[in-house]
């Protein structure tokens, strides 16, 4: 395995980078104040074809396989510092774009797919509810045959994107049948009367990323906007998942790489009792272990998707990608934060807003225990 990159990928890492640090990064505080989505920047992103990754190119996309993405969407997080941003990119990509291209009908690709690519298209999906959280399974959204298409009832919680969202997929359970195949994913335009936006979530972190409730009442869809055949739903998600997994995963290795330079940078220029603070143990060990989780993530990262790539991985290479980056995002910010000491606790800190980002990262997409779970019946 040689993880050296090509000049492709070498080009598309430079121009995010350089799109990063030429226009997202001078208002990341002020938009994570009033937990601001900016349409500007995702459009700017679509120009440089972040949300095209992963789209063959005959919608507009550039077809990337899984390494390449992750590089991209690393390179990202290195540079980008509105990681709510990044967040909504990696859901809009994951949940919508991915199921879409491997299971779209040639009518449903034709008609969302270019949009998606160009960004003036913003897509998510509806799985979790009230009572089905980690089990995805126990939804309780309603799906019924009407004649030649179907009616959905139900609401689901915490979607990604849908304040700001063009599509969404939801996915809804028909009656009888068993747990696990009575399923199904259905694509819906929100022009669509029958779906509309409930309550709208303020969260402590990822800010920029917006999260509502979605009502579904008495909507109507036909049989061209079911994604993949009927009762297929926990195919498409679990599909999606394995991608987003990983994908996030990308996501927290370039966080923590942008991070660690910061820290580093900050632990050579301040001093206390006349040296700087990298000289003394306490903060160069944790220098030490932000450093080796990084690399060790990076190393696993980039096998998981080698092993993607040659179709040779599974939910639970997807879940130790997850579990590893998610838990040492977490541990790494708070080193971050006892390096900068009081300094980083202030409201105006970029650490204390990294802190807050990176407490989610073990609830999303599916928490720790649930990663665990599925590592453990894949042993």
């Amino acid at each position: 395995m040689d993880f050296t990159l090509n000049n492709e990928q070498k080009a598309i890492c430079r121009s995010i980078r350089d799109l990063c640090n030429d226009a997202f990064n001078d208002d990341v505080m002020d938009d994570d104040n009033h937990g601001s989505f900016s349409k500007y920047k995702w459009l700017l992103c679509g120009d440089v074809g972040i949300q095209g990754l992963v789209i063959p190119d005959e919608y507009d996309g550039s077809g990337y396989d899984m390494l390449t993405t992750a590089l991209s969407i690393e390179s990202l997080g290195q540079y980008c510092k509105d990681e709510g941003l990044i967040f909504s990119l990696c859901a809009n990509i994951c949940t919508c774009i991915i199921p879409l291209c491997q299971f779209g009908t040639q009518n449903q690709k034709d008609t969302y797919l270019p949009g998606l690519a160009s960004g003036r298209l913003i897509g998510g999906n509806g799985i979790t509810e009230e009572n089905a959280g980690s089990d995805s399974s126990a939804i309780q959204t309603d799906v019924t045959k009407n004649g030649d298409g179907f009616v959905i009832n139900g609401t689901k919680l915490f979607v990604t994107n849908a304040p700001v969202a063009d599509l969404l997929l939801i996915y809804a359970k028909h009656p009888g049948g068993m747990k696990m195949a009575d399923t199904s994913c259905f694509v819906i335009d929100t022009q669509n009367p029958g779906i509309m936006n409930g309550q709208t979530f303020q969260k402590m972190g990822l800010r920029t990323s917006p999260l509502s409730e979605v009502v579904l009442k008495n909507c109507t869809v036909g049989t061209e906007d079911l994604l993949g055949r009927e009762r297929f739903g926990m195919m498409v998600f679990n599909h999606s998942m394995m991608w987003e997994r990983i994908i996030m995963g990308a996501y927290h290795v370039g966080a923590m790489e942008q991070q660690y330079q910061m820290v580093l940078s900050h632990a050579n220029t301040r001093s206390q009792f006349g040296r700087s603070i990298k000289k003394f143990s306490g903060v160069s060990d944790k220098l030490v272990d932000m450093k080796m989780r990084i690399d060790s993530a990076r190393l696993m990262l980039y096998h998981t998707c080698w092993k993607y790539d040659q179709s040779k991985a599974d939910l639970s290479d997807a879940s130790m990608i997850k579990l590893m980056t998610s838990e040492a995002k977490v541990k790494n910010s708070l080193s971050a934060l006892q390096v900068f000491g009081a300094y980083g606790y202030m409201t105006d800190s970029h650490v204390q807003k990294q802190v807050r980002d990176s407490l989610a990262a073990t609830l999303y997409s599916g928490t720790s225990e649930m990663q665990k779970k599925i590592i453990g019946e894949h042993l």
